[in-house]
């Protein structure tokens, strides 16, 4: 779950989801970046910093440089998480849910048992 959950946190930035648009087209330095998108060379450098921890992009040091180019594993996991919650059977049969997020290392409830009183004691399923 972490590395989902640290995909979907660098893609919560509009600057980053910029950098990641830059780099689905070619492959970017710093500087390059930094000039396309008219910010500092800093601020491009903690971007790419929360981008390459949740292995979204790579660099690859070529003279003095270093190009990013995007890692697409982690934004096709990211992907097919987001499309199994928007498949109709996802939220039809629980078994078959709790399968496929086995490697999430949590477990779906299969009802809730606070007693809240706006649902009459149970949560109401969707």
């Amino acid at each position: 779950m972490k590395d989902i959950v640290g995909v979907f946190k660098a893609l919560g930035d509009e600057t980053r989801l910029k950098i990641l648009i830059l780099l689905s087209e070619q492959n970017f330095c710093a500087r390059g970046i930094s000039k396309h998108l008219e910010i500092s060379e800093s601020a491009v450098s903690q971007h790419l910093k929360i981008l390459k921890s949740s292995n979204i992009i790579k660099g690859k040091k070529i003279g003095y440089q270093i190009y990013y180019t995007v890692i697409n594993d982690n934004l096709s996991m990211g992907k097919e998480f987001i499309s199994e919650i928007l498949e109709s059977e996802f939220l039809e049969n629980h078994e078959k849910r709790k399968d496929k997020f086995k490697s999430l290392d949590w477990d779906i409830p299969d009802k809730c048992d606070l007693n809240c009183k706006n649902h009459g004691g149970e949560c109401k399923k969707k």
